[in-house]
């Protein structure tokens, strides 16, 4: 008796977090539920990395090229610019319902209650403009601080202050990336804030902060972990990768001696091949990664916390405050 009076309990920040338990449940969660890879798609759809293709050799003349039919033909470029657009803006709406479409599955299934791809769609259209907001929010705010880092050192740069400039702007990026680490967690806590919590854009940011506060170097042993088995994902993949290219390389060139038209069909297929596999594969990344990070959230928050009641209940209280009282 005399040892646990002296010894006060633990508090729930503190408290050891089994990491390799979540991801090994995460990985469990996504192999049993395999639907939930559709939901990978949605996102891996709707932010799609850039692909370099082409050498550097002839860019003179292919530049050249581009600009005379650029200012030939700007009415067709300016129309499929605008449709690119809308379609880019279109993909990455749907990959937000399908990111909280997916949070909303995991919980369910977390809990051992059913859930399946229809249900999870329907429930995550219903956070759809509450994520687009937080999404210009922190746009918005990291541009704000690219733009005050980068101003002074530009600034010297331009004066001439090379060495000056060059210290100003280690410093610039020393200061850079904690402020983006905090700001990347602190949007995905909010994110899970808007879709389990059903609390409003800001006081999501302010639950969200308040929570990485607590959790600091859990979420950074939790981030590097999720770092670490994506770095052995892709150490995996690469054998597949380089047999393929074994077997793809002799063949088209096989068909490019034997016949151009046969060899452009086959580039084609193989093209349109390539793409698909860095889809699947960045579904399933993504589904995994935010599967874990939905069960650490849970873990760290338990998803009604205090802290979020507290939130909604202020924001109940706001509410009622501000209706006007009838006469």
């Amino acid at each position: 008796m005399a040892n646990q009076k002296n010894n006060p309990p633990q508090k729930e920040n503190e408290r050891g977090i089994d990491f390799f338990g979540i991801l090994k449940r995460a990985a469990k969660i996504v192999w049993q539920n395999k639907y939930l890879l559709w939901f990978g798609v949605l996102m891996a759809m709707g932010s799609p990395g850039s692909f370099n293709i082409g050498g550097s050799e002839n860019w003179d003349g292919k530049g050249e090229t581009a600009k005379n039919f650029i200012e030939t033909h700007w009415q067709i470029v300016l129309v499929v610019s605008l449709v690119l657009f809308a379609i880019g803006i279109a993909l990455f709406l749907i990959s937000l319902v399908g990111k909280a479409g997916l949070v909303k599955s995991v919980n369910l299934l977390a809990q051992n209650k059913k859930a399946n791809f229809r249900e999870g769609w329907r429930m995550g259209k219903n956070y759809l403009w509450k994520l687009f907001r937080l999404f210009l929010l922190f746009f918005a705010a990291t541009l704000v601080v690219i733009i005050i880092l980068a101003v002074p050192v530009i600034y010297l740069a331009v004066k001439g202050s090379w060495v000056s400039a060059l210290i100003v702007g280690l410093l610039a990026v020393a200061i850079f990336i904690p402020l983006i680490f905090i700001l990347a967690l602190t949007n995905i806590f909010a994110e899970f804030y808007i879709i389990l919590s059903d609390l409003g854009v800001w006081s999501a940011v302010e639950a969200g902060y308040n929570l990485l506060l607590k959790n600091v170097l859990n979420s950074i042993v939790f981030g590097l972990l999720l770092l670490v088995v994506n770095i052995i994902a892709g150490i995996v993949l690469l054998p597949v990768a380089g047999i393929a290219l074994l077997i793809l390389v002799p063949t088209g060139l096989l068909f490019f001696y034997l016949n151009k038209i046969v060899f452009g069909v086959f580039l084609a297929i193989a093209i349109l091949l390539f793409l698909v596999a860095i889809l699947f594969i960045s579904s399933i990344f993504l589904t995994y990664k935010t599967t874990a990070w939905t069960l650490f959230f849970q873990e760290i928050a338990r998803v009604k916390t205090e802290e979020a009641e507290k939130v909604a209940e202020e924001e109940t209280k706001k509410e009622i405050a501000a209706a006007p009282e009838k006469a």
